[in-house]
């Protein structure tokens, strides 16, 4: 969505926005709008009193945006060394695209680390680590399987892509895909391979199991919750979008998308 300067606003065009930067999964908290925004932070508040009042009118739960303020620097940096463990890549840009974001931004602010640099540093890393598989050959990264295996890190491709761990790409780029270098560390990939296959029914089955736990229907919020269901909706050889997946699923609640 453009983020142009000087357009009309209006209530509906304000929640538009909100609810589409949601759905991208950019930050909501007012600092990073105000950097990133500003118009619209000043029309949510103009139209709702506050940013807090528009971001819930969009049907966001506000607790969820501040996600960031419940990371103190102890739990940062008792995270940082869990990823680390796990072989994750905690480079600046990866964790920002990462599901760890929050915590990303809360290390940066001056009451905590001041930079990203110096939360690492906190948690006794050192930059070079973050780029160690860049120039691994074969038999270094087939021992860093074995190693990530021994330590009971999840090897599933869907893990290892959601973390945005860099072995996974050096893998697959020196043996062809991320099964066969588990293969030739001598572990079974059946064994740790996760990705559902997915039908219309269990789709389906899915969808109603959200909506029996209470998860809103609607596509953001699905995304966040179950990114794997809401990709396999869409797919043209099953329903083509989330709105004809609910509606199949749950017909008398499709309003809810």
């Amino acid at each position: 969505m453009s983020e142009r300067k000087n357009k009309k606003w209006s209530h509906d065009i304000v929640l538009e926005h909100i609810k589409q930067w949601h759905a991208d999964g950019k930050p909501l908290f007012s600092h990073f709008v105000r950097k990133n925004f500003q118009e619209l932070l000043a029309a949510g508040i103009r139209y709702f009193g506050s940013w807090e009042s528009a971001v819930k009118a969009a049907g966001i739960p506000y607790d969820a945006v501040r996600r960031y303020q419940n990371w103190s620097k102890e739990l940062i940096v008792s995270k940082i060394q869990e990823l680390h463990r796990q072989g994750v890549d905690l480079s600046f840009r990866a964790m920002m695209l990462s599901k760890y974001n929050a915590m990303v931004y809360a290390a940066i602010r001056p009451n905590h680390f001041g930079s990203w640099k110096n939360a690492l540093g906190a948690a006794g890393l050192e930059p070079e680590t973050i780029y160690r598989y860049r120039s691994w050959d074969e038999e270094a990264i087939l021992e860093e399987i074995r190693k990530l295996k021994a330590m009971g890190a999840d090897l599933s491709s869907k893990t290892m892509d959601e973390t945005a761990n860099p072995l996974i790409a050096t893998a697959r780029r020196r043996f062809g895909n991320w099964g066969k270098a588990v293969e030739r560390a001598g572990i079974d990939y059946s064994t740790v391979r996760r990705r559902r296959r997915w039908t219309r029914e269990s789709i389906i089955k899915g969808i109603r199991d959200l909506e029996r736990r209470g998860v809103r229907l609607q596509s953001g919020e699905v995304r966040r919750e179950a990114p794997a269901l809401f990709a396999a909706a869409c797919k043209p050889r099953f329903f083509g979008c989330w709105s004809k997946a609910v509606e199949a699923a749950l017909s008398d609640k499709a309003s809810l998308v």
